[in-house]
């Protein structure tokens, strides 16, 4: 009937965007955290991170608390951030090193960096009592360019069979990208305290397409072609790509030789996200992470090889303008998603002009929509 809420369509040109209530609906972020977040791989980090026995860092998803570490054997593992007796919580902060072993601070129960339970104290008198029993639950790690992934789904397809392409072009494109180490400088910049007042698709799609950078981000457009911008599409990910527009711009200098003359962004589905800007060998990961249906915390970080470093020019805009813009935005959309004025929009498809077309978020959202189980439209 006229009005009615209609279904998304293959063709970008044809479909309508997502209904607002998948933006701020508590039930539906239920049905995301078991359809997608729980079932796909997830950033929570970098190797070089975690370079030394008993380093580690620590990650939450929808709830579920975890760490990576690396052993004495050097390897690095992930397992749930939970004590198997009572069910404390193991390693606290962002990251650190807990030394040659394990202790819960609740019972000193202690674990090897394998995570075998070592000692639980006053078992030795319950001859029933077996320790192997008792060892930390491993959570499914595997690594790629450096870049850890984790995923709780034991039956859901590697790392390489959704986003091997991916991590392909990245180091096709970016042949320095296994020299990075993460920044530790502060001024180096760092996104990753607070939250926005915005559902994390928001945030994604806002990264998918530059049909808003003109009006919006004036300084980004003098940096970044968006003549040249456009958006390719892959199975489990999207590319989006422009050319630097000029050295002398509104955002920040750029050297004539700079090693990267692109705005590049890979976006890993669903919530991740690698880039780099123009300029020195610097790259960015990032993924959003839902705090409830209409808050999203960003957990960033920031890598460089060796010697490099982003200039303080860059920092400035990327944290005091580029940023600040797109949060404003974002917060902005996720309050209009919520009004009763707002049905379904359109997706902008312009077959000469790439760069204000928003085919990648019209594919970011048949890829949610056949996640999560929602009708589509025949092609």
């Amino acid at each position: 009937m006229p009005g009615s809420l209609q279904s998304l369509h293959s063709d970008p040109a044809l479909s309508p965007t997502l209904p607002g209530r998948y933006y701020h609906d508590p039930k539906v972020l239920e049905a995301e955290t078991e359809a997608i977040f729980h079932r796909t791989w997830q950033l929570i980090g970098h190797q070089s991170q975690i370079k030394n026995p008993g380093d580690y860092i620590t990650a939450e998803i929808l709830g579920q608390k975890l760490f990576a570490l690396r052993g004495d054997d050097g390897e690095i593992r992930a397992f749930y951030n939970v004590c198997q007796h009572r069910a404390h919580g193991l390693l606290s902060g962002e990251s650190g090193n807990t030394r040659n072993t394990i202790v819960c601070p609740y019972h000193a129960w202690t674990y090897r960096l394998d995570g075998s339970l070592r000692t639980a104290r006053g078992s030795e008198m319950m001859p029933a009592f077996q320790p192997q029993d008792y060892g930390l639950t491993p959570v499914r790690l595997e690594e790629g360019l450096g870049f850890l992934f984790v995923c709780f789904d034991e039956t859901a397809p590697g790392l390489e069979a959704t986003l091997g392409g991916a991590l392909a072009d990245i180091k096709e494109t970016l042949r320095w990208i296994e020299e990075v180490e993460v920044l530790t400088d502060v001024a180096a910049g760092n996104l990753s305290a607070g939250e926005l007042a915005a559902n994390w698709k928001v945030l994604a799609e806002n990264c998918l397409e530059c049909y808003h950078c003109t009006p919006a981000h004036p300084a980004f457009v003098d940096l970044v072609s968006i003549e040249s911008y456009s958006c390719a599409t892959a199975p489990h990910w999207m590319k989006s790509a422009g050319d630097l527009r000029r050295s002398e711009n509104k955002a920040y200098p750029v050297e004539a030789d700079a090693a990267v003359q692109q705005g590049l962004f890979w976006h890993l589905f669903p919530n991740s996200q690698i880039g780099a800007m123009p300029g020195e060998r610097v790259v960015s990961g990032f993924n959003f992470l839902p705090v409830t249906a209409e808050r999203t915390a960003m957990r960033y970080f920031l890598l460089a090889v060796p010697g490099d470093a982003p200039t303080a020019e860059r920092v400035a805009y990327v944290n005091e303008v580029l940023w600040p813009e797109d949060e404003a935005l974002c917060e902005s959309v996720h309050q209009g998603l919520k009004s009763k004025g707002y049905r379904q929009g359109r997706f902008i498809m312009h077959p000469e002009r790439p760069g204000i077309s928003e085919n990648g978020v019209h594919h970011f959202q048949l890829l949610y929509a056949k996640a999560m189980g929602l009708d589509l439209l025949p092609a």
